[in-house]
């Protein structure tokens, strides 16, 4: 169980497996590399497949600071220095892509990221006029206080409600108290602060800086507007989108199959054989 040791001290978790060209998949709000399982397992014969827990979630260190989306990127990118990596494709899944999107903004990031892979995420939360892809298609920043507030107050509670937002077809009991004691190992007041901050970011006046290639994938019985990859796509100058019909908000979990064959195909594709959207 490998750490690495940040700047400021904090151990940082992550898993480390196979050979070939990299795969660095970053997870959600206080989910763990737990959650790419049905990913590392399957590619790790073809990739290099790394798996991170951020800062203050998993077996990564608890701090009470250092949670902006700032700080989430300088530690990916200590990590990838440490490991000597370049060229990665980097797979960020729901807050894990505004972290990613972080991670690509850093002036000293220019060849670590060949490829970017945004999975179910929509880059504003908020419905705002000529805006159709707010989480829940209606999400307003009241409705996301009382998320927060219910949190606070009974955080169960709120967790399950959660869960079953991101697992729209539900999942077994073992795979659901893993995923919800995972979410635990994030304290309280952290989650509650993650889970504000990445409502309250606004990424889109920040896609048309994305110059390498993107692939957009959704699932289509999400709380996120399947319909937000196309028009993702359509902002970046490379990029594709898709959308899995079966799956929910975790569409590499519902259909990994599926999920990890786009992967695999859009890994293989040249920056100049990348069809815009």
């Amino acid at each position: 169980m490998p750490h690495w040791l940040l700047s400021d001290g904090t151990p940082f978790y992550y898993e480390d497996a196979g050979t070939g060209p990299g795969i660095v998949f970053v997870p959600g709000w206080t989910f763990t590399t737990r959650v790419w399982a049905r990913q590392t397992a399957a590619l790790g014969e073809r990739f290099r497949v790394i798996a991170c827990d951020l800062r203050g979630a998993g077996r990564s260190g608890k701090t009470p600071a250092g949670h902006g989306f700032s700080r989430y990127a300088r530690d990916l990118h200590e990590l990838f220095v440490g490991l000597n990596l370049d060229d990665i494709t980097l797979v960020g899944w729901a807050m894990g892509a505004t972290v990613a999107m972080h991670y690509t903004a850093l002036a000293e990031v220019v060849g670590r990221v060949g490829r970017v892979v945004w999975v179910d995420h929509s880059p504003c939360f908020y419905a705002l006029p000529q805006w159709p892809f707010a989480l829940y298609g209606s999400l307003t920043p009241e409705a996301l206080e009382r998320t927060l507030d219910q949190l606070l107050a009974d955080r169960p509670r709120a967790t399950n409600a959660l869960l079953d937002d991101i697992f729209s077809e539900g999942i077994g009991d073992e795979d659901r108290q893993a995923f919800y004691a995972d979410s635990f190992l994030t304290p309280t007041s952290v989650a509650v602060r993650m889970l504000g901050a990445v409502a309250a970011t606004d990424l889109r006046p920040q896609l048309g800086a994305l110059k390498v290639p993107c692939l957009f994938v959704n699932g289509a019985r999400s709380v996120v507007p399947s319909g937000v990859g196309r028009w993702m796509a359509g902002q970046v100058a490379r990029g594709r989108h898709a959308v899995l019909q079966d799956a929910g908000h975790a569409p590499f979990w519902d259909q990994p199959s599926q999920f990890n064959a786009l992967l695999e195909e859009f890994v293989g594709t040249s920056a100049e054989n990348l069809e815009v959207a």
